[in-house]
């Protein structure tokens, strides 16, 4: 998956990942960020300086809202700390391939996916 991170980054998952141990956090709606929170939290409390470690948050939204991607990720920026802008990962558009690739069946939960 290739997309912009709120710092506007081009990112490639899993690649930039190479060489490091990483926690992928991947949500289809936002009422499931303390699902995320309760993994990411501890993971980077635990690893964050560590340069072997890295965490990255990929928002999946539905391709009908990419005209408002400007707004929305505006909105995330306001929302989250300035130093974690270039891990979170915003994907707009069809993410079915990537639901049925990851077994990803009920967008109402978050999923979590630990890389080595």
């Amino acid at each position: 998956m290739t997309s912009k991170s709120l710092a506007g980054d081009v990112v490639t998952l899993p690649e930039v990942s190479e060489g490091k141990v990483t926690l992928i956090c991947i949500a289809f709606v936002r009422s499931e960020q303390s699902m995320i929170d309760s993994w990411a939290e501890p993971f980077e409390q635990e690893f964050g300086k560590d340069s072997r470690f890295a965490i990255y948050e990929v928002p999946m939204i539905n391709a009908a809202w990419k005209v408002f991607s400007w707004m929305i990720d505006s909105g995330m920026r306001g929302g989250i700390p300035v130093e974690k802008h270039s891990n979170v990962v915003t994907f707009y558009g069809d993410y079915s391939d990537y639901q049925e690739t990851l077994k990803m069946k009920d967008t109402n939960f978050a999923y979590v996916f630990l890389l080595d």
